[in-house]
């Protein structure tokens, strides 16, 4: 099965009439799961949906409260990261369960906490002044149950060493601490991302370049024992809004590609000048690559907004989950009612939840009317194809040309069924009866007539014409 999405031209022949638009995912105010222990610049959800129990399960981060520093200099920016656990039925309705009997915890906060630096996180059991991490990674590919979650945090003790470590967990309630020490904190900065990469077989650690270098970093490892040096993958260019920095950038696999939700934080440009510009609002925007290495923006704009002043996402929104079901995709983040660092004590954050149509990142719109695309080569193996289509007012047709343009007969516009509907999965047919498995191994182009409607992709047992096969490196 290959798909074809619209992030851009690469896989078009001809475009005629059709304008690529920004999906806009919707904010679903009932899901959002409020804990006074979060706070905007710490909290990054991660959910998962658990087959299995058939329930929806979640992390998100809260920070330890300040007082647990009384003899630090500048301790609202020394905030230790906490794991917490909610579960839902639906991935709408939360419940925060009491997990004191299930694990232990030194200097619990909150009956559904299950990870913090004083839990003994180094493997020889000594506590610890403070940790900063990022979003938990749920492993769908990992063998071993044990290991399904993994989160990555850079571990700080009281006289001020530090270390970069991985903890496993079964299911997000039962942790350990492996015995992994993946960098140092002179080159690294919080919030650290995971994903696998199968273009390149190895995990992809998403961190920066440097600490307070804000633009996004790559860092390969096969085991996690061995790990090469930080890869400079995405940089503010002139199209982006003055003084934007990079804050993080999750990526997830989606089929064939990769997914980058980009936090952008708009920073003030009246801030007394450092090192590092602390202050100002973040939202997402939506990058994409073929790789899983290179990734490009169609748009330079916000993917998920801010919501209005006042509510949770009205100072910064990290989204930092991806999950597809049931034809939506769920988009959660950690939302603030504060901008960044602007207030740490107001416990302002929440999970927040926004939903998608499937493939509905990008898409072509006809213009005025009617307009039409034609895909570049391809050779289908057998009769399967399908659109991903929105036209409730208008109609889709398509007609398949042979290698010099022209319609084949039977599969012309007057032998299309036209369609009028919105589907994620219409197969188009033909009145003369004929399908795609009687033209399998030859090169043909689609033609597809929209009619009031937008198209988001093409699906098949197809292969393009012409393009470079993308290899295991």
């Amino acid at each position: 099965m290959r798909t074809i999405f619209f992030f851009d031209d690469w896989r078009l022949q001809n475009r005629d009439n059709m304008v690529r638009r920004l999906g806009k995912p919707t904010w679903i105010p009932e899901a959002t799961l409020e804990d006074d222990l979060t706070e905007g610049t710490w909290n990054y959800p991660t959910v998962w949906y658990d087959k299995e129990a058939d329930q929806w399960r979640a992390l998100y981060c809260g920070a330890a409260p300040h007082s647990l520093y009384p003899d630090k200099p500048r301790t609202r920016f020394l905030r230790s990261q906490v794991l917490m656990y909610a579960q839902s039925p639906d991935g709408i309705h939360w419940e925060k369960p009491d997990l004191t009997k299930e694990t232990k915890s030194i200097g619990r906060l909150r009956p559904n906490q299950v990870f913090w630096a004083d839990i003994p996180l180094h493997p020889e059991g000594r506590g610890g002044a403070r940790i900063g991490g990022g979003p938990v990674y749920y492993d769908e590919r990992e063998p071993d149950p044990k290991r399904k979650l993994k989160y990555l945090y850079c571990y700080v003790s009281e006289d001020g060493k530090s270390e970069q470590r991985l903890a496993t967990s079964p299911d997000g309630i039962h942790w350990r601490v492996e015995d992994i020490i993946w960098g140092k904190r002179d080159k690294l900065d919080s919030p650290f991302g995971l994903f696998y990469n199968k273009h390149r077989d190895c995990y992809v650690i998403i961190n920066r370049l440097n600490e307070g270098d804000r633009r996004v970093a790559f860092i390969q490892t096969k085991d996690f024992q061995t790990f090469s040096r930080p890869d400079l993958i995405i940089h503010p260019d002139p199209e982006d809004p003055p003084l934007v920095q990079f804050y993080g950038m999750p990526v997830f696999s989606y089929e064939d590609i990769y997914i980058g939700l980009l936090w952008r934080l708009h920073t003030d440009p009246a801030e007394e000048i450092g090192i590092v510009k602390t202050f100002g609002h973040m939202d997402c925007s939506l990058t994409y690559s073929y790789t899983g290495w290179v990734f490009n923006r169609c748009f330079h704009q916000a993917f998920i907004p801010l919501n209005k002043r006042g509510e949770h996402g009205g100072g910064c929104v990290y989204t930092a989950s991806m999950v597809c079901k049931d034809d939506k995709i769920r988009f959660y983040s950690g939302g603030s009612k504060a901008e960044h660092f602007r207030n740490q004590e107001l416990n302002d954050a929440a999970l927040m939840l926004h939903t998608l149509r499937k493939d509905g990142f990008c898409y072509l719109e006809s213009y005025a009317t009617r307009g039409k695309i034609i895909t570049k080569a391809l050779i289908f193996k057998k009769d399967d194809l399908r659109l991903n289509v929105c036209v409730p007012y208008g109609s889709i047709k398509v007609q398949v040309l042979d290698q010099s343009a022209k319609p084949i007969e039977g599969f012309t516009y007057q032998d299309a069924i036209s369609f009028t509907g919105d589907e994620v999965d219409h197969r188009p047919g033909w009145k003369s009866g004929k399908r795609l498995n009687q033209l399998a191994g030859k090169p043909v182009y689609l033609e597809i007539e929209i009619t009031e409607g937008a198209i988001y992709a093409i699906r098949g047992e197809f292969d393009p014409v012409g393009e470079g096969l993308i290899v295991q490196e």
